[in-house]
């Protein structure tokens, strides 16, 4: 994908599908994506039902999930993107999703949700660009914590604010946690 351009459509197998490209699909999207109470045919199901205007054919599925998957990443593909659970994961559309809304609209400088239309790339480069804010702060601290680099300071901080810091418990494992899972209940057969 070019990302000079913002895409309303992609190209499946040859095959032009028009996608709603609203920062507020692509969210919904990624609440499903982390919601435990879906499996992952159920989440690539609804992934695809959200994202793309018309039904897909059933032999462009495999393909349309791959598009999809670099359209949600902004372009990227996931071998361009290899650390992204370097750190497990720092941050839920679901339960920070107001830090989420209140950093993109610091940067774009006007409220997302007051807007008719924003394309989720614009969306996530306002969000990339956020500076010190509760989101950046939140993130920063959940890192520390994964990496047992707290301070003391840090730690009352979180001490403090427990409420917002603590991620709800829908495990996503790093990949060095998942292949020492794997191991592990090899072991046990």
């Amino acid at each position: 994908m070019d990302i000079l351009y913002l895409p309303t459509s992609l190209e499946v197998n040859g095959k032009a599908y028009d996608i709603d490209s609203d920062f507020r699909t692509c969210i919904k999207i990624f609440q499903y994506l982390e919601d435990n109470q879906y499996n992952d045919y159920e989440k690539m199901q609804l992934m695809l039902g959200l994202l793309f205007v018309n039904d897909i054919l059933e032999e462009d599925i495999d393909a349309a999930i791959t598009q999809a998957s670099i359209f949600l990443d902004c372009g990227r593909s996931s071998s361009e993107n290899s650390n992204g659970l370097k750190y497990g994961r720092l941050y839920s559309w679901t339960q920070d999703l107001q830090y989420i809304i209140a950093a993109a609209n610091a940067s774009l400088g006007f409220s997302c949700r007051g807007t008719k239309y924003l394309h989720w790339w614009d969306f996530m480069t306002a969000l990339m660009e956020c500076k010190e804010c509760t989101l950046s702060t939140l993130i920063y601290q959940r890192k520390l914590r994964k990496q047992g680099k707290q301070s003391k300071a840090d730690k009352e901080w979180w001490t403090e604010n427990k409420e917002i810091a603590e991620l709800e418990n829908k495990v996503i494992l790093t990949t060095e946690e998942q292949t020492a899972l794997d191991k592990f209940n090899k072991l046990l057969g």
